[in-house]
């Protein structure tokens, strides 16, 4: 278990980035009709809240067809086609309950953005596991959080292919796990620490180790499952051993708090810290770097020992 420095400062602790107009995220998965008019944002966010489920997937088109409730002030309840983004699109499912902002497009007609699925189950297992992440951030000590030899924290978030990921879900293997932002612009920070995790994806898989990879957004008022779904194919991640993980602000301010990573929001701006854990399959902290250098092979060589290969 560490302590909290009292003084945060360095080129590979902090990172001031230009962030864009912070939205306060209400995300309650598993919405009923008559709580359609739970924003997703504050109230000067783009475009109107739309609560819906998928009729039909127009691949060739890019579009969806929704069946969407009533937008008081604005349309009645009807079924429209959308247009939606590549990630977007390809998280989509046939009779799945969305929630989205509908907007303008270039071309006048609609498309939804910031699209969440809603679950009822998964509802369920957000609430579970973030109230025994609470819990376990009660019983640290003030100034406190999780390091080497600590029990890893339990947690409940949306993946990049829009599926609910547990930490127990992850159990029987080893995992890897960093903290970034779709957004982050410095070169040398989430960019960086993604590159890496990619880096040791492909060393782990070469050298046949039984490892997952757990990225966890920073930003989840932006960083949707579709976002992050686009993300990880712009740096040639894949597999199903890798998780791009989002959800509600409040579950993912708690995760952060429990490894001691740094994110205070400014006006259009975030500064932030990075962490970079490998926790063995029965969810010991094993290793863990607070810089972006960290370098892949370090870790690979834990995870062999640890293995035994």
């Amino acid at each position: 278990m560490k302590r909290f420095p009292e003084h945060i400062s360095g080129a590979n602790v902090i990172l001031k980035c230009f962030y864009g107009p912070v939205f306060f995220l209400l995300l309650l998965l598993g919405c009923s009709q008559n709580e359609q008019n739970l924003e997703l944002g504050a109230g000067d966010e783009e475009g109107y809240l739309l609560v819906g489920e998928i009729k039909l997937i127009d691949e060739a088109n890019s579009l969806l067809k929704v069946a969407h409730e009533d937008i008081p002030g604005f349309m009645p309840a009807m079924i429209m086609d959308f247009s939606v983004s590549e990630g977007d699109l390809q998280n989509a499912k046939v009779g799945q309950r969305i929630k989205a902002r509908m907007v303008r497009d270039e071309e006048g007609g609609f498309q939804l953005m910031r699209i969440w699925p809603l679950s009822e189950e998964d509802a369920s297992d957000l609430k579970k596991y973030n109230e025994r992440l609470q819990k376990r951030l009660r019983e640290l000590p003030l100034g406190r959080y999780l390091g080497e030899g600590d029990e890893s924290a339990d947690f409940a978030l949306l993946d990049h292919r829009g599926n609910i990921v547990t930490s127990d879900d992850l159990l029987g293997r080893s995992l890897v796990m960093n903290f970034i932002f779709t957004r982050c612009p410095d070169a040398n920070m989430c960019p960086l620490s993604t590159s890496k995790m990619g880096q040791l994806q492909k060393l782990a898989k070469e050298a046949d180790l039984p490892v997952n990879f757990v990225s966890v957004s920073m930003d989840p008022e932006f960083d949707t499952p579709g976002v992050l779904r686009q993300y990880a194919k712009a740096y040639g991640i894949e597999g199903d051993d890798f998780y791009f993980v989002t959800g509600p602000k409040p579950a993912v301010l708690n995760l952060l708090r429990s490894y001691g990573v740094t994110a205070i929001e400014k006006v259009d701006t975030i500064m932030h810290s990075l962490a970079t854990l490998l926790i063995d399959q029965n969810g010991e902290i094993l290793m863990r770097s607070d810089k972006s250098a960290w370098e892949p092979e370090t870790f690979l060589e834990k995870l062999e020992s640890t293995t035994g290969t």
